[in-house]
């Protein structure tokens, strides 16, 4: 995979231009500046110049040797000098051998271009350095570009400070193996009409490719360590995941088809989808069969994100149990031969962290719709009347658990069915379209969530003077409603402790007592409550 690495370096700023260049709002009036058509054929006859200069048979070293001394064809140097002002790209020489290996390096020219809508790219010079000992049977790579950017007329993408290393050896019937790291300091996009954006910094990337007697093993890493949009940031985001049991000589056939097609200068990408498919079919097939023999799997070792300190994630594994070669023929019956299992840990304090946030800009947006200031009690009463709802949708009904705070699932997949916590997950049939999805997750009429009183909105009075000199028993109720706001209304005793002005002092207390509202269908409702008041004889102290 070599030759593809330097091919892909190269090739990826300039398809990262393609979007800019092709805007298809050109105008046939525009001035004798190029318009974006003309940009975006000069950057594809580039590619397909430098796709054309590698032969996959020939050692790497002479790959290198042709590509340096490869020049753009007549037709690719005019459209390149009408779009950019140069008839080249990129240059790639041989450099003195360092360490017993020879050596070349790729530049890729700095490019600015802006076309008259206002599309256009903006890069940095690009520089890869290659190493290869004299057999070809292992190479290295060091590759870096400070800066590449691209806009249209709706958005502005950028990229900085991205540098990459591959270290590789030949293997299995010429299969490439080893390790490619990448790193990017920031990527930063952002609306160019309403501003708003997003800002992504340290990103890293790394893959590698371990080979065993009869299969190989892939494994793939991504972190970010933030994302950063509207005001609020996730932090230390990792995907890491491994391909365990592939078989070397389905591997071999994937890489034989590359290169077959490459020879003939095809693309997937200019084939139908059903042509793509019948291409691609037989490859599936013989990818399928090897993994059934093989026991291929996807381990995900962990999805996960932390916000505002507090981390949440998932781990679990996805393989085929019991199927067979006939199993291939049929979408449905293959799917239902998957078998995956994952386990989800969501931390209390994080449900908690997000409805806070979601409360916050609420009630904040509600007061500045009144022209107030924003309620603190109120946005602590939506936070936890939020909370309530995720967990209850979750805990209610037994998709999840609570084990020492933390929301606990198990995801299930088998025999076509997805459970959580062993509880069947409905999902929406194919023809239901999106309304059926959303039926599927609409609360249904049991789902109900008692009222909650906001610790420390009301202050009861202690039992009289003289219940506890006398140290006597005392019992009481009032009975009230909360209504959807909160608040208590419709107070009143219904059993009086026959101590009247005790009685009055609670009843008013009791109005002053704020609660969450109880929720029926995720909806606050008004509820009758009551309080009931006991002391017994004997119990001594003199506070309720």
């Amino acid at each position: 995979m070599m030759s593809p690495v330097l091919r892909s370096t190269l090739a990826a700023t300039l398809l990262a231009a393609l979007p800019a260049l092709a805007d298809p709002a050109a105008a046939p009036s525009a001035p004798p500046v190029p318009g974006p058509p003309a940009a975006l054929q000069a950057v594809r006859a580039a590619l397909a110049d430098l796709q054309r200069g590698i032969d996959p048979g020939l050692p790497l070293a002479q790959q290198f040797e042709r590509l340096a001394a490869a020049r753009p064809s007549p037709q690719t140097a005019d459209k390149l000098r009408a779009a950019f002002g140069t008839d080249r790209l990129y240059a790639i020489e041989r450099r003195p051998p360092a360490a017993g290996r020879q050596a070349w390096r790729a530049t890729l020219f700095p490019l600015k271009y802006t076309a008259p809508q206002g599309t256009g790219v903006d890069w940095s010079e690009g520089l890869l350095d290659m190493a290869v000992e004299p057999g070809g049977k292992s190479a290295r790579g060091h590759g870096s570009i400070e800066r590449i950017a691209v806009e249209d007329a709706t958005t502005r993408m950028t990229w900085r400070g991205i540098v990459f290393d591959s270290r590789q050896q030949r293997g299995h019937a010429g299969l490439w193996l080893g390790s490619v790291d990448a790193q990017i300091a920031t990527a930063q996009f952002q609306d160019r009409k309403d501003g708003v954006g997003m800002d992504m910094n340290a990103l890293r990337f790394s893959s590698r490719m371990t080979e065993k007697p009869k299969t190989i093993d892939i494994a793939y890493d991504a972190r970010i360590g933030s994302v950063a949009v509207a005001g609020e940031q996730v932090d230390d985001i990792r995907f890491a995941l491994r391909v365990t049991g592939i078989d070397k000589k389905a591997m071999a056939e994937l890489k034989a088809l590359q290169e077959r097609r490459q020879a003939r200068q095809e693309t997937l990408a200019a084939l139908t989808p059903q042509q793509q498919l019948d291409v691609l079919q037989p490859l599936l097939r013989s990818f399928g069969q090897a993994a059934m023999a093989r026991g291929t799997a996807i381990e995900v070792d962990q999805i996960g994100a932390s916000y505002h300190g507090i981390r949440a994630a998932i781990k679990g594994r996805i393989a085929l149990q019991g199927a067979t070669t006939a199993d291939l023929d049929d979408a449905g019956r293959l799917l239902k031969k998957l078998v995956g299992r994952f386990e989800v840990l969501v931390p209390m304090a994080l449900v908690s962290e997000i409805a806070g946030t979601i409360a916050t800009r609420q009630v904040a947006a509600q007061a500045a719709q009144r022209g107030g200031s924003a309620d603190p009690q109120a946005a602590a009463q939506l936070r936890q009347n939020i909370t309530d709802l995720m967990v209850g949708k979750l805990v209610g009904p037994g998709f999840a658990r609570l084990e020492n705070d933390v929301l606990v699932s198990t995801l299930a997949w088998k025999n076509g069915v997805l459970t959580a916590n062993g509880k069947p997950v409905p999902l929406p049939k194919p023809d239901q379209g999106t309304a059926a999805v959303a039926g599927a997750v609409a609360p249904g009429p049991g789902n109900f969530l008692q009222a909650r009183l906001v610790e420390g909105s009301c202050t009861l009075p202690g039992f009289p003077d003289e219940v506890t000199r006398a140290d006597r028993a005392l019992r009481q109720r009032i009975e009230f409603t909360i209504g959807v706001d909160g608040r208590v209304k419709d107070a009143q005793v219904t059993q009086p402790s026959g101590f009247p002005d005790y009685d009055r002092a609670m009843l008013q207390a009791q109005g002053r007592c704020t609660y969450i509202p109880a929720l029926r269908d995720g909806k606050p409702i008004e509820l009758r409550s009551a309080r009931e008041t006991v002391r017994s004889a004997g119990t001594g102290g003199s506070g309720r």
